[in-house]
């Protein structure tokens, strides 16, 4: 009789070492997956915008970083992207990465939170910060009209947080703010630039103010849901010598100030 109970014992503890070795080897070999045998797969290829190209990817799933190139219109290198994913929140039924981008200059930093356990209809970036060469972001997004225009200078995001709706590809949640700096465009230097945004429903309105020693610059653009937007700019000077040059390109109210109103669709 006692022999058995120690026999059944021990057989119980033999299978649970072997089912704790075995869980512990599959854990570890997922953990120890690299990152470009996960990104070959075809049902991982399927999941990606056919527009992105991942290149010399480097690490694991829960850490690594890879080259990310755009094929529409063109091919542009976009810059790297360093990740890293956090074991605990999967516990908790979603996945939080920490994430830096960066191209020569430019870097920011961002934190993704993607459910696990639900089908996602948005995505939530939170603590956007960091600045972006304004040349490089021009190159990125491919905004033709303004390669002619010799534009230079720093735009800088600010603890920026941001909830898309990926259906409607609209902003649920967009807070912080975003600097321009050292803007100069044409040969004109302008002082530091503050955008500060705001969502209305299906309007989203950038608020926009600056200030240099002899004028200031207020106004916003209004980006609706319908692909129309509407920009108003005041330019104000302290007297009629100090408003800058490029004022004569607006319309004047007052020798001291001068407007532009404008709308369109993006």
């Amino acid at each position: 009789m006692l022999k058995s109970m120690i026999k059944t014992i021990s057989f119980k503890w033999l299978f649970g070492l072997i089912s704790l070795f075995i869980a512990t080897l599959c854990i570890s070999i997922i953990y120890h997956l690299p990152i470009n045998w996960l990104l070959a797969q075809p049902s991982i290829q399927k999941q990606l915008p056919s527009t992105l190209q991942l290149n010399l990817s480097h690490g694991t799933l829960w850490e690594g970083s890879t080259q990310v190139s755009t094929l529409s219109p063109n091919l542009v290198n976009l810059g790297k992207v360093d990740w890293e994913l956090s074991f605990w929140s999967l516990l908790f039924g979603e996945a939080n990465v920490k994430s830096l981008w960066q191209k020569e200059q430019s870097q920011l930093r961002s934190q993704l939170t993607v459910p696990l356990f639900s089908e996602s209809t948005e995505l939530k970036v939170t603590g956007i910060d960091g600045k972006i060469n304004l040349p490089q972001l021009i190159q990125i997004l491919n905004l033709s009209d303004l390669k002619s225009m010799d534009v230079s200078g720093i735009l800088q995001l600010n603890q920026m947080d941001l909830t898309l709706d990926l259906p409607t590809q609209w902003p649920k949640v967009l807070t912080g703010n975003l600097v321009l700096k050292q803007l100069n465009v044409l040969g004109e230097t302008f002082p530091n630039i503050t955008i500060t945004p705001k969502l209305e429903g299906d309007k989203l309105v950038l608020n926009i103010d600056g200030k240099a020693p002899g004028w200031t610059l207020s106004g916003k653009l209004e980006v609706f849901k319908n692909k129309r937007f509407t920009v108003q700019l005041t330019v104000t000077g302290k007297a009629p010598n100090t408003m800058p040059s490029w004022a004569e390109m607006l319309r004047k109210q007052s020798p001291t100030v001068a407007v532009l109103n404008h709308r369109g669709v993006w």
